[in-house]
């Protein structure tokens, strides 16, 4: 529909005057704000623009009274236009592979040749290690549907990180990329299903690679910050931090 007869049919739904604006923001398809206690400012995704009316319906309930169960609709409708109705054209210019010790494009045309058949099309790219407080949980990697991007730590990008782990990242967020989430009825979205487990484990290295998973805070702990960001390290270091990794290994 257009934007208009989207303005019309949202307003035929609502006791409240509106003002509607489209936007492409991911992070929030829906943003509702009263001006003077009566009018009310919708800003929403243009996912919309292909919604059908109970979706609608719900956005408006979503607005009115902030009602979960709308919530949960709208985020229904967002999986299946971001993965059916218009899924986004990955776009290569966002690529940046290469870094300091491992080139994370090398990794990823074995992988597709491997196990996807070189189908996978998606970017590949690092993203920078966030200052951690505390080491109680690490975001090795990560998949934006949106997008679409493959993103892992620079926290791998270190010659004491094992490459069949830094691998297993790269192939478990490959899979993101094939494997279909799973909405229910909450509107939460569940993308480590049971089909997306069981190929998980078909990676060449999957034993190895969840022990080290299980044992990598310790090992990541006994790096200082200056460590961890200072990226590429000297010579005389990396002897001292091989010889640790392979006692680290030896443990496992």
């Amino acid at each position: 529909m257009t934007f208009v007869e989207l303005c019309e049919r949202l307003q035929a739904l609502c006791s409240y005057p509106l003002r509607v604006t489209i936007h492409e923001n991911h992070s929030a398809y829906a943003r509702v704000q009263k001006i003077n206690g009566r009018t009310i400012d919708l800003s929403i995704h243009k996912l919309f623009l292909y919604s059908s009316t109970p979706v609608l319906q719900a956005l408006i309930r979503f607005a009115l009274h902030k009602d979960f169960r709308a919530k949960a609709v709208i985020r229904q409708m967002a999986h299946l236009y971001f993965t059916r109705i218009q899924p986004p054209i990955p776009d290569p210019s966002l690529s940046n592979p290469q870094g300091k010790n491992v080139n994370l494009q090398v990794m990823y045309d074995q992988l597709n040749q491997l196990y996807f058949n070189g189908e996978i099309k998606v970017p590949i790219t690092w993203f920078d290690t966030p200052r951690y407080r505390t080491f109680r949980r690490i975001t090795f990697g990560s998949f934006d549907r949106t997008i679409p991007l493959i993103r892992l730590n620079r926290l791998l990008d270190r010659c004491e990180a094992p490459l069949q782990f830094v691998e297993f990242i790269v192939y478990h967020e490959m899979l993101h990329t094939v494997c279909e989430a799973r909405v229910d009825l909450r509107g939460r979205i569940w993308v480590h299903t049971p089909e997306f487990r069981r190929r998980e484990a078909l990676y060449s290295h999957y034993a190895f690679a969840k022990r080290w998973e299980k044992q990598s805070l310790n090992f990541f702990k006994g790096l200082s910050w200056q460590d961890i960001a200072s990226g590429p390290i000297l010579n005389t270091e990396k002897t001292a931090l091989i010889a640790r990794k392979e006692k680290f290994l030896a443990e496992l």
